[in-house]
């Protein structure tokens, strides 16, 4: 019977191949055999080769089987006690002793089981008994054979981008909500509510967090980032509380709840903030504005003349710049004004040196084009340096050389992508002094037999966001000319008058209220006067529209204009107490054919209305003014407003403020037309505005005043000179 067991535990170890190496109360599996209370008989149950050894089998007694420890013996197989589990007994010195142990593997991962009914040792591989604790390093296994042996580490990676895929020691795998930054919000991409779930900047972003000012990101997902968000509210407002910043970069400001404090050479309305920079090294410093609506303007200023008038760069636009050229070592502020309180964003570049082109300014090194061609730049390189006589305002200029030896004729165009001015002068800063300023689209500024001597030309654009200009050239000698074709050949009507054929004329310089198109034809009289006189010139066309006719102090100079009308078939026009000198008479013919006829009339000295003129400025310093004036007959003393007005005849009027106050004015006609209502600081011919307004029939302006002295300037169009009501309050 035990050569059957025998056999029946070799097959199972055989299939089941398991070991021991200690004995344990654990539950084992069931093994399949029918097991009675007492030794085992013929009657069995095939085992459950697969399963293991059920652990409650009866135990052997060596007691009862036969106690052989101690005994003599002369061999092992005396000392048999007939138990399998307890060990093999063997003889020892001819006495029996306890032998090796029954189960015993080297494999410390099994658990051993010994079945006393089958003289058989049962080993089962324990998982649990590898286990080091970590489940981020896969969960280690037992080899019969050799023992524990490590597993691969978990594949912690679910391929979805929603989630951060981590491992956990004791849970293992663990797949959470996308919150990189770990500020307790899900990510926004992934359905939750943080915006900026990006560890580097995002940490302190989410719904709810404080919104910081300087760091352009939108700290409380609110959609508002910076001063785009009401909380923000700016500070450096004036030179002392200016904001610095470290040079080169992208800085988030705004002008809300500032005051307007600097007035600016290339704008001054609106509220301004201000920025302070320091430079180790002379570099060209490039600064731009942007972001906002409206007109915007921009500034470079040392910082010592932070709080002055001085620019040494200003840029006016939607998208304001200024270039700063080869500026010093040194520190400097920037001073950006916007024409309403809006967020904007500060761009700031520093790159090397680089010289100051010389078509900036008038000056002995100015780019010469006496030789004639074509020359182009760019109007970031140049500043607002000079005011044109028909161009007021803050527009940046270029300028150029032009140096004759003996008189030729000179032919000029320039194109900026926009209306362009051309100004030809003696003296650049005296607008009064230009001998010819055009524009159009395409403009072309000619003069025929222009004397010798050293000239001018200023450049500008109507837009103060043109990039660019092109400009050429041609300096030919002078052609042989028609009388009255051009200021060289201009008829003299002092003592008779005299006409001009239409098909002689061609087109120099045309008038400032018209007449400037390349296409339009325009002639000159002249006349001297030896005292002062009342003089009335009447002119005569062949066309019964669209001829202009202006009285000038300098032949083809529309800035040296004294009045200029739009005609039909006959204008007639008197200028009272005209000083002595010689007085040129330009027009413009609309047509091809026909003759245009000019004369004048004498007469003695009229008082001129004291207000015509800079000098007899009516004071309106009252708290309350109201006036029936006129127009008619009024010359252009004072250049048009940077709104327009060009040629238009003026009336002038001063007040004084010895506070701030609120100061509104309007200027009405009875008739349709333009009225124009220019405040200035001074009276000169051409000024900067302190505010410049234009509407049809009524134009004003309500504006609180720092307190100083203020010229008020009411024009109209040359066209159609009127009477006109100011009404004014100081409040």
């Amino acid at each position: 019977m035990r050569n059957v067991w025998l056999i029946l535990g070799l097959s199972m170890m055989a299939l089941l191949a398991f070991g021991c190496t200690r004995a344990s109360d654990l539950q084992i599996p069931d093994s399949g055999f029918r097991l009675d209370a007492g030794p085992p008989t013929d009657m069995f149950v095939a085992p459950d080769l697969f399963s293991f050894p059920d652990a409650s089998v009866d135990t052997c007694d060596p007691t009862q089987m036969g106690m052989t420890i101690g005994d003599s013996c002369s061999g092992n197989s005396e000392c048999d006690d007939g138990c399998f589990c307890n060990g093999i007994e063997v003889c020892t010195a001819n006495v029996c002793a306890v032998g090796a142990a029954a189960c015993a593997d080297t494999v410390e991962c099994t658990e051993d089981v010994c079945l006393e009914e089958v003289d058989r040792c049962f080993f089962q591989p324990r998982a649990d008994m590898c286990s080091d604790g970590d489940a981020c390093n896969g969960t280690e296994v037992c080899d019969t054979t050799v023992g524990c042996v490590e597993a691969l580490d978990p594949y912690c990676n679910d391929e979805n981008s929603c989630t951060i895929d981590s491992c956990d020691t004791a849970l293992g795998c663990v797949f959470s909500p996308r919150d990189i930054d770990n500020d307790g919000h899900i990510d926004g991409r992934c359905g939750g509510d943080d915006c900026d779930d990006d560890p580097r900047y995002g940490t302190m972003i989410y719904p709810g967090a404080t919104e910081v000012c300087t760091n352009r990101r939108d700290d409380d997902c609110d959609g508002l980032r910076d001063y785009l968000d009401t909380s923000c509210i700016p500070t450096n407002e004036t030179c002392e509380t200016a904001q610095l910043i470290a040079g080169a970069g992208t800085y988030s400001a705004s002008t809300r709840s500032l005051a307007s404090n600097y007035t600016l050479s290339c704008g001054s309305a609106g509220a301004d903030a201000v920025f302070a920079f320091t430079l180790t090294e002379a570099k060209d410093v490039r600064v731009s504005a942007s972001g906002g609506t409206g007109t915007t303007s921009i500034a470079i200023r040392s910082a010592a003349g932070c709080s002055g008038t001085t620019d040494i760069r200003c840029g006016s636009g939607t998208a304001a710049s200024a270039l700063g050229r080869n500026l010093a070592p040194g520190d400097y502020t920037i001073i950006v004004k916007t024409a309403t309180a809006v967020a904007f964003d500060l761009v700031v570049a520093v790159d090397d040196p680089t010289t100051v082109p010389p078509v900036d300014t008038c000056a002995a090194g100015t780019l010469d084009i006496s030789a004639g061609g074509t020359f182009m730049g760019n109007f970031e390189d140049v500043n607002n340096d000079y005011v044109l006589g028909c161009h007021a305002g803050a527009f940046k200029d270029a300028a150029y050389l032009l140096v004759l030896p003996s008189p030729k004729d000179v032919t000029i165009t320039a194109t900026t992508g926009s209306d362009t001015y051309i100004s030809l002068m003696t003296d650049c800063t005296n607008a009064t002094t230009a001998l010819n300023c055009q524009h159009e689209v395409n403009t072309t500024l000619r003069r025929r037999s222009l004397p010798a001597g050293t000239y001018y030309v200023v450049v500008e654009s109507a837009s103060m966001t043109a990039m660019s200009w092109t400009l050429n050239a041609t300096i030919t000698d002078p052609m042989t000319t028609p009388a009255g074709d051009s200021c060289s050949s201009a008829i003299d009507i002092t003592s008779a008058s005299g006409t001009i054929a239409v098909a002689d004329m061609s087109h120099d310089s045309g008038t400032a209220c018209g007449g400037m198109a390349t296409s339009q034809r325009d002639g000159y009289f002249r006349f001297t006067t030896t005292t002062v006189r009342d003089v009335t010139v009447t002119t005569m066309f062949p066309g019964t529209s669209g001829n202009f006719v202006s009285l000038q102090a300098a032949c083809g100079a529309p800035p040296s204009e004294l009045r200029c009308r739009t005609s039909s078939t006959t204008d007639s026009q008197t200028y009272r107490s005209l000083p002595a000198g010689t007085y040129y008479v330009a027009v413009v013919a609309s047509g091809t054919t026909g003759n245009v006829v000019s004369s004048i009339v004498t007469g003695p000295p009229t008082p001129v209305p004291p207000n015509d003129q800079c000098g007899g400025a009516i004071n309106v310093s009252a708290a309350s003014t109201v006036r029936n004036d006129t127009l008619i007959d009024f010359n252009d003393d004072v250049a048009g407003g940077s709104c327009g007005g060009f040629s238009a005849p003026d009336a002038i009027y001063t007040f004084t403020l010895t506070s701030t106050k609120l100061v509104s004015v309007n200027a009405t006609r009875p008739t349709p037309g333009a009225m124009y209502v220019v405040l200035r600081n001074t009276c000169a011919p051409s000024g900067a505005d302190v505010s410049c307004n234009t509407a049809s029939m009524t134009a004003g302006f309500a504006q609180t005043l720092p307190a100083g002295t203020y010229f008020l300037i009411v024009e109209t169009v040359p066209s159609s000179p009127t009477d006109f009501q100011l009404v004014m309050h100081i409040d």
